[in-house]
């Protein structure tokens, strides 16, 4: 949402403006909601609460129903019309592509998952095809097929929205992936590109029982690590776009003068390392239960695996977990020093291990409380699981398009 800035005096126009914005915006929160309970939330009068009201109503924006109170009495339920059109999400989180529908009340219609074929040098139009078919399945009001109003498709990628580029990318064949312009000549309708942590960021806030923090970070652990910075009540993007590229942050050096080698948060803190941790005990010797748990193949020691057996009791599992949690404290705790957020909110591969609160980020608590000289955040898991990126995607779509024309809120 804008915040507001003013250059000079209100006029009526623009009082009405800020009036009917404030209104819609209030209601979308509310759900459901009268003209008496939005002249007392939002301190306007109620013929002004009730002019901006029909005005919005007539531009399809809400609907308004006459219920019987349970004193007897007849009341106008003001609600948002739900059905003025669709906001489709877009998640490309490699090797898997998530597509999603929202209404305009923002209620997730329906959301669907499928595995890309990465080495497809036609990357792009293969997705779209993916699009193409998921959007077959049509949604309708009396009969009246309900518009696509947006597209917006959320990628493992710095975005430079301002210059319509996008910078530090893992995936050779996304350099050249022109999806926004492609969706946009098939559907004519506003196609946005943004970074995956910075969708799940805005879903954390804005979709449904939205959290009260207005300095959160939400960092992703997968096979990399990014992060989505939400700063001071606003979505923190930097100067080009790569602001929570955290996995690039220089962690260590070999030591050895005249060497590059370096490593990164991404290299010692991606999930994967929690495999090299217990493979590396396994060679020491001291992890013949997990190998045997693995059927004695190296390649199914897989994280999914450890959480398993530390759910378990095993308490060489256990210890490999605290110990992947202390390689994650230290690129976790050089954000927290330079952000000093209120929370930090994990997503991604973390998911993938039952009460991993317990088994690592509690570990990690513990660790940071000695690294770090100020009191920490809360940390927590995200409350919309594997979804959260998507769910942001559709979020963005209906708030860049559907509400453009209603910028203003409290």
């Amino acid at each position: 949402m804008d915040r507001l800035k003013l250059t000079s005096a209100v006029n009526a126009n623009l009082q009405n403006t800020i009036n009917t914005s404030l209104i819609l915006n209030l209601v979308r929160k509310s759900r459901t909601t009268y003209r008496y309970e939005i002249s007392k939330a939002l301190s306007l009068s109620l013929p002004a609460v009730s002019r901006s009201v029909d005005q919005l109503i007539q531009l399809g924006y809400l609907n308004e129903k006459k219920i019987i109170t349970k004193y007897g009495r007849q009341a106008h339920e003001v609600e948002i019309n739900a059905n003025l059109g669709i906001s489709v999400g877009i998640s490309i989180e490699l090797p898997h592509l998530k597509i999603a529908k929202m209404d305009m009340a923002g209620s997730i219609l329906s959301v669907h998952e499928v595995e890309l074929n990465t080495t497809n040098r036609n990357l792009e139009h293969l997705i779209l095809k993916l699009v193409q078919d998921f959007l077959r399945s049509k949604e309708f009001n009396d009969e009246i097929e309900i518009p696509i109003m947006a597209f917006t498709v959320g990628i493992p990628a710095a975005v430079d929205i301002n210059h319509d580029k996008i910078h530090a990318v893992l995936y050779s064949n996304f350099k050249e992936l022109d999806l926004k312009r492609l969706i946009e000549s098939v559907y004519s309708v506003p196609v946005f590109l943004e970074n995956n942590e910075n969708l799940a960021v805005i879903a954390e806030k804005y979709y449904k029982e939205s959290i009260p923090e207005d300095n959160y970070v939400f960092i992703t652990i997968h096979y990399g690590i990014g992060a989505g910075i939400f700063c001071n009540g606003e979505l923190y993007r930097g100067f080009n776009g790569a602001a929570g590229e955290i996995g690039y942050q220089h962690i260590a050096s070999n030591g050895y003068a005249g060497t590059m080698q370096t490593q990164t948060f991404e290299s010692t803190g991606s999930i994967h390392q929690i495999q090299r941790i217990a493979l590396s005990i396994i060679h020491e010797g001291k992890g013949e239960a997990i190998f045997q748990a693995a059927n004695y193949s190296y390649e199914k020691v897989t994280h999914f695996l450890i959480g398993e057996l530390a759910n378990k009791g095993n308490p060489v599992a256990i210890e490999i977990l605290a110990s992947y949690a202390k390689l994650l404290a230290v690129g976790i705790g050089n954000i927290l020093v330079v952000l000093n957020p209120e929370l930090v909110i994990f997503g991604g591969n973390l998911l993938d291990i039952e009460h991993c609160e317990e088994f690592i980020l509690e570990p990690m608590r513990k660790y940071l409380e000695k690294i770090v000289p100020f009191p920490l955040p809360a940390f927590r898991l995200t409350r919309l699981g594997y979804e959260s990126s998507v769910i942001g995607a559709c979020q963005m779509g209906l708030e860049q398009t559907l509400l453009r024309t209603f910028p203003y809120n409290i």
